[in-house]
């Protein structure tokens, strides 16, 4: 996130754009990860069905599906910031974002009330 923000602020945006969506990939790994148990090997086609770079899939995995679901009902801000993260895919790399676009993936994530990341960190 840290990188992300110091890209953004050096008006660096298509690669800022790609590690802000890169920063809730790892928060939704976080979240799964946390139902690991210390000192026992996890279940290999879980272990193996984290690679993926699908928020919905990673959702499933950590367990949100329905808290997800929650939330967007409950809060139309939150909702409509996550439709514009869950936009982001690996192959964001490759692309080209503008400054708009790009603000509006730091501000979907990162608005202090309704924000992506302030709703991940409960479940890590």
């Amino acid at each position: 996130m840290a990188d992300a923000q110091l890209l953004f602020a050096n008006q660096r945006f298509s690669n800022a754009y790609y590690l802000f969506g890169y920063s809730v990939e790892i928060a939704l790994k976080a979240c799964v990860a946390k139902h690991f148990v210390a000192d026992a090997l996890p279940d290999k086609t879980l272990a193996q069905k984290i690679f993926t770079h699908r928020f919905p899939e990673l959702v499933g995995l950590a367990g949100l599906t329905v808290h997800l679901d929650t939330t967007m009902k409950a809060d139309g801000v939150f909702k409509s910031h996550w439709l514009a993260v869950n936009g982001w895919s690996e192959e964001a790399r490759y692309a080209s974002f503008d400054e708009i676009e790009c603000k509006t993936m730091k501000y979907a994530i990162l608005d202090p009330d309704h924000g992506v990341m302030r709703w991940l960190k409960q479940y890590w």
